[in-house]
């Protein structure tokens, strides 16, 4: 039974519509419609990639249509995760008028079938720190740069040309994939005496929000890793942000905010209670963390709100919500506490 669950947290499942039509808008104005999972090849890699896709739309009637070209964000799951993972915050972003897509990466569980999937399973109840020995960084880089190239034929997959505006990108990402968002934004990091870092950064990408990213803990990174971060840059962290799977404390997750440079642009949201998974809200990840927050709702509308927040300001370029977010409007709410910076 054990190993059942935890397949279920590892995996952040969810639960999501079967893209048929346009769901309910959760707060924004435009509905929502659910790609489910959809097949990318990628012939460089001779790599078959997992992809699912939220992205607004205008009901009317049985019919959706876009109205106008979005921007892209892209989302990097944790390890072991899926392209399930996060829905919440997906969902809301396309409310918003962002397309989103959720790559599920090569160390995802999903992938293993039968007697593979349930060996890697007991190994895991037995050392939890061999899920992040899955995890292949470079092969995740090129997971979202293949994605990058490839927004006609995610077009073509949900069936509607000049959805994406090319020129307008975000990248998000949460724990392994806080970690693939970091390095992407040009966070350096270090193999034996060699700095690596530089040919990963992808400079088409205009703001990155790393949820629960990791911090100088670990002894590739140091405290000049993020000296030559120079895009927007949201932190989320929180209080009780620990994880069997890691070193990393709720102090090391401020990391990539208290050393990236102070440029106006790079931020943290401090969360008093959060814990690794919750971020994404109530579902099977939860059951890996310690302690179960009283107020998860708020934190998960928390980190929804912080994100389209940050990429209106960067992505979008829209003032008012810059002057929202520099104020620190998304944690003044009833309902639980948050450290805001700003620098």
């Amino acid at each position: 039974m054990l190993g059942k669950v935890l397949v279920a947290s590892l995996w952040l499942l969810c639960s999501c519509s079967n893209g048929q039509g346009g769901a309910p808008s959760p707060d924004g104005s435009f509905a929502v419609r659910d790609s489910g999972v959809l097949l990318l090849h990628d012939e460089a890699r001779d790599k078959n990639l997992q992809i699912r896709v939220r992205f607004p739309v205008v009901q009317s009637g049985a019919e959706a249509a876009p109205v106008e070209s979005f921007p892209l964000v892209i989302f990097s799951h944790g390890a072991g995760g899926s392209c399930d993972a996060f829905a919440s915050l997906s969902t809301y972003l396309a409310s918003h008028g962002y397309v989103v897509v959720h790559p599920t990466h090569s160390d995802s569980l999903s992938l293993e079938k039968g007697r593979q999937q349930r060996q890697a399973v007991r190994r895991m109840v037995r050392n939890p720190s061999e899920i992040v020995s899955r995890v292949d960084l470079p092969d995740r880089v090129s997971d979202v740069k293949f994605l990058l190239d490839s927004i006609d034929a995610i077009e073509e997959k949900v069936g509607l040309d000049g959805l994406i505006d090319p020129e307008r990108v975000a990248m998000a990402g949460h724990s392994a994939g806080a970690m693939t968002t970091q390095v992407l934004g040009g966070m350096e990091f270090r193999i034996g005496r060699v700095s690596a870092g530089d040919n990963l950064e992808e400079p088409r990408f205009d703001a990155f929000a790393v949820i629960s990213g990791q911090g100088t803990n670990r002894r590739a990174i140091t405290e000049d890793s993020w000296r030559g971060v120079d895009h927007p840059w949201l932190v989320l962290a929180g209080s009780k942000d620990v994880s069997a799977a890691s070193n990393e404390t709720p102090e090391s997750r401020r990391h990539p905010f208290e050393y990236a440079p102070a440029d106006g642009t790079k931020y943290l949201i401090f969360i008093e209670g959060a814990t690794h998974s919750s971020y994404q809200g109530k579902g099977p990840g939860m059951r890996l963390d310690r302690d179960q927050p009283e107020n998860l709702t708020w934190i998960e509308q928390t980190t929804n709100l912080s994100v389209l927040a940050f990429f209106d300001a960067y992505v979008k370029g829209d003032q008012e919500a810059r002057a929202r977010l520099d104020a620190g409007e998304p944690v003044q709410r009833e309902g639980g506490k948050a450290e805001f910076l700003h620098k």
